[in-house]
């Protein structure tokens, strides 16, 4: 019995070691641009945290063609079994798909990859439009708060050590 415990420490050390690099890394977001069929210029923004995951775009139409439209998308990929393994080829997929849409910020259904289509993933890893936020005077209303998983090793190890330490508490547990 001590020597799964021990793993378990040297896990949660070697998380809390490379935690400051590893935080850093996660919360960096990730950036870009494209254009549309119809000409918009957008540039997205992909900002992850606690599992879930959201898409920010912010598009313009080509000149005279009326106001610039911002939007977000959110969603926990993570629930994908394939995400893990081709997280890149995942989030191509989707770029492909708002890059085809004549308007990506416009209310269409839920985005998901192929690697992660329906049947192969839950819903909630399908990436879905948030709601606009109202327009009008004050300060904005506070995010809302990452609701707990309930899973110990995704609360207190490193995403690099996430499939170990859920081992190791999966053990434990019985």
């Amino acid at each position: 019995m001590s020597l799964p415990l021990a793993l378990l420490a040297l896990a949660a050390l070697g998380a809390a070691a490379a935690g400051g690099a590893g935080r850093e890394a996660e919360a960096a977001a990730q950036a870009g641009r494209f254009s549309t069929p119809e000409q918009h210029r957008c540039s997205w923004e992909l900002r992850s945290a606690a599992g879930a995951s959201e898409l920010r775009l912010s598009c313009r139409p080509p000149a005279g063609g009326g106001a610039a439209r911002s939007c977000a998308y959110r969603g926990e990929p993570r629930r994908c079994p394939a995400y893990g393994a081709r997280s890149r080829q995942f989030w191509r997929q989707i770029l492909g798909r708002l890059r085809r849409r004549r308007h990506p910020c416009a209310q269409a259904g839920p985005l998901s990859a192929r690697l992660c289509g329906p049947g192969r993933a839950p819903p909630e890893a399908q990436l879905r439009l948030l709601p606009a936020p109202a327009p009008g005077p004050g300060p904005s209303p506070p995010a809302a708060a990452a609701e707990p998983t309930g899973d110990p090793a995704e609360a207190y190890c490193a995403e690099r050590w996430h499939s170990l330490c859920s081992f190791f508490v999966g053990f434990w547990e019985g």
